[in-house]
């Protein structure tokens, strides 16, 4: 049976997360008692709900699931708690949508299926060969379609992958498919693109191909490359990154950040939902 319509996902994420979540739960969200990338079931104002400790922002934060009638009414115990949670503390709660989920999505590199993934891409090509990997090393490991084709290019090497770029100005904006180019060569375009409000800076993901003087594709070719992002006629300077533009070593999705004010980290937001399916995305 589709559930779509009748479930719906309020997501609370940030630094203050798991303190605005714990006066409101009926569970204890520490970390000893609630890992990261776990499930619990819990209650907020007397409505049993699936929590999960997931983030697709790159926070410290939670994902909450729970039947769409009963949305509005977890959603204003949690509002009612941030606005306390706001006079204490001086911390700021706001709603946000899905603009601000993809401008951190995207400082953090995580994928988009309708824009970075499609079943054109392999995890490999797409950087989430970790989703598969175990699975490819293993002979016992169960067979799956596709699984002797990402073993052989897992062995080749690749000739095709994604890439992190970071325009060098700040007042640029890029709408997709624009050119994307190493040393002169026009190598691959943007397929996914936002603006990352904590870095200052438009961020570019898209697949390039190796060019014919190298065999396959490494981050040591990409790193020694002069990169741009070609654009109705303008050529923008551009910065390849390896690993994540912001927070390569994911100490936020574990709740730990460095000492600074509150306004130094940013704002908590809140999306409110319409109907079915829509999230509540609050970041505190």
């Amino acid at each position: 049976m589709d559930a779509t319509d009748e479930t719906t996902l309020l997501s609370v994420q940030g630094p203050h997360s798991r303190a605005l979540l714990q006066a409101v739960a009926d569970a204890s969200l520490q970390e000893e008692d609630f890992k990261f990338s776990t499930a619990k079931e819990l209650s907020i104002a007397g409505v049993p709900l699936l929590c999960l400790r997931l983030t697709f922002v790159g926070e410290l934060g939670y994902e909450l699931h729970m039947p769409s009638s009963h949305a509005l009414q977890v959603y204003v115990a949690i509002k009612q708690e941030g606005a306390q949670y706001s006079a204490l503390h001086g911390v700021p709660i706001r709603d946000c949508g899905y603009r601000a989920i993809d401008s951190l999505s995207a400082e953090k590199g995580y994928r988009h299926w309708h824009a970075d993934l499609s079943n054109r891409d392999t995890p490999m090509e797409a950087g989430i060969g970790f989703t598969v990997l175990s699975k490819l090393k293993s002979e016992a490991a169960p067979d799956f379609i596709g699984r002797d084709a990402l073993v052989q290019q897992r062995a080749e090497g690749l000739r095709r992958k994604i890439v992190t770029l970071e325009l060098d100005s700040d007042d640029v904006l890029l709408n997709g498919m624009e050119t994307i180019w190493r040393d002169g060569e026009c190598v691959g375009y943007v397929r996914s693109t936002a603006f990352g409000h904590t870095v200052g800076k438009t961020i570019a993901y898209g697949y390039v191909d190796a060019d014919a003087s190298v065999n396959k594709i490494t981050n040591k070719w990409l790193e020694a490359g002069t990169w741009q992002v070609g654009d109705r006629g303008a050529m923008h300077a551009a910065k390849f990154h390896s690993k994540a533009v912001f927070d390569p070593k994911n100490e936020r999705i574990k709740g730990v950040y460095p000492e600074m004010n509150y306004s130094e980290i940013g704002s908590a937001r809140i999306e409110l939902p319409i109907q079915g399916a829509a999230r509540i995305n609050m970041e505190s």
